[in-house]
């Protein structure tokens, strides 16, 4: 029994440490280290796309969210929001990354990237005031961010299990830059269809301005769903694996 209980238990530990044949590792020593890892990080992210089974990692092509809250701000929109059964389409496909960067010391990962279009789809319910103009509805929703440019800085730290160091993200900080942003809520103003069509025709009108003043709260939210999803992918692998000497 004893022979059986420590078979599984070095079974377990080289399952746990298997890399898939997505991940391309980059060995720190190599002098092409920084093109290296450039090269290799869109590479596995477009694998998650049909996710990883081993690792018990879910697809995000698209990426489901159950539920988020954006709390009311103080600027000319003020718009509590809650969203439901989100998708986001477009996290993988047509993926740049560029300037990737890691400083080992301070454990900071800092990235530049670009997706065509990235589609946030989702069960909305939102209250409060665009400008001068009342706003309220419940219904589903779409938010298409074309041409996005984003910078990417992970904070992260370490933690030991079982005799493993693994990487921990602790914020996942991101900044957005889109080309151009398109916005559209269904049955606005519990259904009213003259009042909603108006609501929509000003806010595809401004919605790149409306989007700037939601954008620090959307940069937070994604944040929060970018740091639970690597923190999936560290909490599995070994950071010597990851990142080799």
């Amino acid at each position: 029994m004893k022979i059986i209980v420590t078979f599984l238990a070095i079974f377990a530990l080289s399952a746990a440490v298997e890399l898939p044949p997505s991940l391309k590792t980059c060995r720190r020593k190599d002098p092409q280290y920084q093109q290296c890892l450039s090269a290799a990080v869109p590479l596995f992210i477009k694998s998650l796309s049909a996710g990883l089974r081993n690792f018990r990692i879910l697809p995000i092509e698209p990426l489901a969210v159950d539920s988020i809250k954006i709390g009311e701000s103080t600027g000319p929109v003020s718009v509590k929001q809650s969203y439901r059964n989100i998708k986001l389409y477009g996290l993988t496909r047509g993926l740049e990354v560029n300037n990737y960067r890691i400083d080992f010391n301070k454990l900071i990962l800092t990235s530049d990237s670009y997706n065509p279009q990235v589609d946030f789809v989702a069960d909305y319910e939102l209250d409060g005031q665009v400008l001068v103009l009342p706003i309220h509805g419940k219904g589903h929703s779409n938010i298409t961010m074309i041409g996005l440019h984003a910078k990417n800085t992970i904070y992260c730290d370490t933690h030991v299990k079982d005799g493993e160091t693994y990487l921990r993200i602790k914020k996942y900080d991101i900044k957005f830059h889109p080309e151009r942003v398109l916005m559209h809520f269904g049955n606005l103003f519990d259904g009213d269809n003259a009042l909603a069509e108006q609501m929509n025709t000003f806010i595809a009108q401004n919605s790149d301005l409306l989007f700037k003043e939601l954008q620090a709260s959307y940069e937070e939210t994604f944040g929060l769903v970018f740091a639970k999803l690597g923190n999936e992918v560290f909490s599995r692998i070994p950071m010597n694996k990851l990142f080799p000497q």
